[in-house]
């Protein structure tokens, strides 16, 4: 049986140089959100309420259309993204942008490659109040969800039946969780050293020019499992 390759990219701080989703907050509600993360560093409240509550602090000032307009202001891809998806469009390998983030800042930054990325985020809906609710259903665990919202294995463990995984990410929660699980890593700090320590084998991310470069060492190849 052979396994068709497909790319799994982190977007906070992987795919854009920096974490659009603290950049966004702190143009909103810097104080809530600096309250927020100190919370959550402090292990007294999950990944996914701290998220939660800081974009609900952040429709009480503001609303979707200028948060978008916020990540597009604050986001940079990192070198080599468009000609990377490019090249995946014409050689028929799948890229997921898998994020325990927002698809509400997520995509508008990439919309100009949305006719070919599979985006898998949590989703936000907006009532006639102007209220967010957050849905997970795109990538949901009962184990993992709770405390994360997106649960980055639960997407790995489904496409590695039939895909040859290249995780890219930098996170030592989620993304170490789901890259180990993958066939190949590629990785910014911290998870980069930490996966070092665990030797476990890594490649140091640096661009999307060396990810393609290194994909097209397997394109004609035959990967068995």
């Amino acid at each position: 049986m052979t396994k068709k390759i497909s790319l799994i990219i982190d977007f906070d701080d992987t795919l854009v140089e920096s974490n659009t989703a603290r950049d966004v907050l702190r143009d909103f509600v810097p104080d809530k959100y600096d309250e927020f993360a100190e919370l959550y560093k402090a292990k007294k409240i999950n990944f996914r309420k701290y998220q939660e509550l800081s974009f609900e602090e952040a429709f009480k000032v503001t609303n979707s259309s200028k948060i978008k307009n916020s990540s597009l202001k604050n986001s940079q891809i990192r070198s080599g993204f468009e000609e990377l998806v490019s090249y995946c469009k014409k050689n028929k390998i799948n890229i997921y942008i898998l994020s325990s983030g927002l698809d509400l800042y997520i995509s508008p930054v990439l919309e100009q490659f949305s006719d070919y990325l599979n985006i898998i985020a949590a989703d936000v809906y907006i009532d006639e109040n102007n209220n967010p609710s957050f849905k997970y259903k795109k990538s949901y665990d009962e184990m993992c969800s709770p405390e994360w919202g997106i649960c980055k294995c639960k997407t790995v463990e489904e496409l590695r039946k039939n895909n040859f995984l290249i995780y890219v990410g930098d996170g030592i929660t989620t993304d170490l969780c789901a890259s180990i699980k993958c066939d190949q890593i590629f990785a910014l700090n911290p998870l980069y050293n930490n996966l070092l320590e665990r030797k476990i084998t890594v490649s140091k991310f640096k661009n999307f020019k060396l990810i393609q470069n290194h994909i097209i060492k397997y394109q004609g190849n035959i990967i068995d499992t």
